[in-house]
């Protein structure tokens, strides 16, 4: 009899089962069922409808696994064109085994850039299905760590709706989970004292993405203090990273794609205070908090536990305090910050701030990075008009003030770090914070709806009719490519109207280290018959920041289908305004200039963005 309880125990579905009959429908201080279902159908939605496009070139890159296993970065770079695979094998291998069900049916991309549903979709299986295990391994750390059953099922649940987790793995659709995955089973058995598993498991991890290095340093440190010892694990953690480089360091594509991959160059911004020229401000955080996790000494192991969710929660300030990054990468922090904030008296309020952060985030990265393009790889792709959205949701955001939204997001990340310490660590054992649950269904809400409303605006517009007439404005900024205008000088550039409503136009403003003019002539002529369309004099008091896109329309125009208008934008006397551009030597829209020392008809154009209706 006891052998069968014990059976029934071990068995995972025997005990999800279990648990799923022994919970409530609804009960509203406590994890029930309704959570569990409303959350599974709102990812089970961000699922087909959102990928950001990164996935599909490297699920798309690792068939090249079949045929080029040993020449494979030099066929990438090919196949490509020269678009580089950045990566180490690990990732594309876990793709090519992944794949083998395409490969088999005949579902082979024909180039990089193949936008097929079915294959995004099998791509992005695999790592939710890592994010699902990995939340598993949340509730065993609990469980481990002494949370009791109903604290460690919370802290999966907690796991699989935090608003990072979301972000970056259901709307963004990446595969930094790997990485996320064998961090967590190293931690988990690093609590268990099995240094080895945790050592080789953290070395696989850094082959996924190299910050799992600084997570592995700090935690070794924390825990073993002899030379020898540390030695001997960082050796062990090296070995998956060396058996992946060695074997292709000969390879020039290689050393260039992976060795020189740019993200490696992410952390080496300077800085420079008083008589100190030139440091590296990761570096200096990151050795700052492994000096002081290798001087802590821990008594027992619900102190080595509680110093190691703080400790890694204070890398995660360091690596992402200090350094670029992609909005994909915080998902790296989650695990550590959710068992900091599941022991600690502030729990609550680290959830909560944590809504601050999405929004800034959402906000920062809808600019450029991702935004209403995540639904050009889903379902929704077959429905919609067209695969250019007239409105964005950096537009619908309004909110633009970039250093104000990179300051929210970086106080948030400092008080992980100054209310996550020890010393508030009070919520130790199965004790779960009141109110805790509530906390974790409105970040959860939030974060979701923060980003699918704005969205669904993107969408509807679409549907209303709105369209893009011409938009340069995501190409790469081009520094020195510039146009300035200035003592009543002018300059003018043709516009095909797709429509017939002129919603807006939109321009990329150079401001130098000049003041620009308070007022911006704009002005529409139809090319065709002389006849100005729209005069108005633009008040540029909101025109503060280098390279941002600014609206230069106050009102609709209306126009015709099919003809040609002449936009001129010119300053007041005495006033200075610039313009960023970029080249295209097939273009049609050429920019011209008026200005004294101007050289005639470039290839250029300005970088703009302009919308409509039909």
């Amino acid at each position: 009899m006891k052998v069968k309880e014990k059976r029934k125990r071990k068995n995972p579905l025997l005990r999800l089962k279990n648990d799923w009959n022994g919970m409530k429908l609804w009960k509203a201080d406590e994890l029930c069922k309704l959570d569990w279902i409303i959350s599974s159908l709102v990812l089970l939605v961000l699922f087909v409808i959102c990928m950001q496009g990164d996935m599909r070139l490297t699920g798309n890159r690792s068939f090249l696994m079949y045929e080029h296993f040993t020449d494979f970065y030099k066929a990438s770079y090919e196949q490509s064109g020269g678009y580089y695979a950045n990566y180490l094998p690990s990732t594309f291998l876990a793709y090519a085994i992944w794949n083998l069900p395409l490969y088999l049916a005949g579902h082979i991309p024909e180039a990089i850039l193949t936008n097929s549903f079915i294959n995004n979709m099998w791509y992005k299986l695999l790592p939710v299905i890592l994010y699902y295990v990995t939340a598993h391994f949340m509730y065993k750390i609990g469980m481990e760590v002494g949370f009791g059953e109903k604290k460690s099922r919370l802290c999966k649940f907690a796991f699989l709706v935090f608003p990072i987790g979301v972000f970056s793995q259901f709307i963004f659709s990446q595969y930094d989970i790997f990485t996320v995955f064998f961090m967590v089973v190293g931690l988990y058995y690093y609590l268990k004292g099995k240094m080895w598993r945790f050592s080789l498991l953290f070395g696989v991890a850094v082959t996924f993405k190299y910050h799992a290095l600084l997570y592995f340093l700090v935690l070794l440190v924390l825990k073993e203090k002899k030379i020898r010892n540390i030695l001997k694990y960082t050796a062990a953690m090296a070995a998956p990273v060396l058996i992946e480089v060695l074997p292709n360091i000969g390879s020039v594509h290689f050393q260039r794609h992976v060795m020189g991959f740019g993200a490696l160059k992410f952390v080496q911004k300077q800085f420079s205070f008083g008589f100190f020229n030139g440091f590296n401000l990761v570096a200096v955080a990151a050795a700052f908090v492994l000096v002081w996790a290798y001087q802590r000494k821990t008594r027992d192991d619900q102190e080595l536990f509680s110093w190691a969710s703080f400790f890694t929660t204070a890398m995660s300030f360091a690596i992402f305090g200090f350094a670029s990054w992609n909005p994909q990468w915080l998902l790296l922090l989650v695990p550590f910050l959710l068992l900091n904030i599941f022991i600690n008296e502030n729990g609550n309020m680290l959830v909560m701030v944590t809504n601050i952060f999405m929004l800034a985030l959402y906000i920062f990265s809808s600019q450029s990075m991702v935004g209403e393009n995540v639904l050009n790889c889903g379902i929704l792709k077959y429905v919609l008009p067209s695969s250019e959205f007239a409105v964005r949701m950096w537009d619908v955001y309004m909110f633009h003030d970039e250093e104000l939204l990179c300051s929210a997001m970086w106080v948030v990340l400092l008080v992980y770090v100054v209310f996550g310490q020890p010393r508030y660590h009070n919520r130790k054992g199965n004790v779960i914070s009141t109110g805790l649950i509530w906390q974790i269904r409105s970040a959860f809400s939030f974060g979701v709806l923060a980003y699918v409303i704005p969205l669904g605006i993107c969408v509807a517009a679409m549907f209303q009719g709105w369209i893009v007439f011409q938009d340069n404005s995501q190409w790469n900024l081009e520094p020195e490519n510039t146009v300035t205008v200035e003592n009543d000088n002018f300059v003018e550039q043709d516009i095909v109207a797709d429509g017939s409503v002129l919603k807006d136009i939109r321009v990329r403003i150079y401001t130098g280290e000049q003041s620009i003019t308070s007022l911006l002539g704009v002005e529409l002529v139809d090319k065709e018959t002389g006849e100005v369309v729209y005069s108005e004099d633009k008040n540029t008091d909101k025109f503060t920041k280098n390279s941002a896109v600014y609206s230069i329309l106050d009102k609709e125009v209306s126009v015709e289908p099919g003809k040609t208008y002449t936009l001129k934008l010119s300053s007041e006397e005495e006033g200075k305004i610039g313009f960023y551009c970029v080249t295209n030597e097939e273009t049609q829209e050429l920019l011209r200039e008026t200005a004294d020392d101007a050289q005639g008809t470039e290839k250029r154009q300005l970088q703009m963005k302009v919308i409509g209706v039909k």
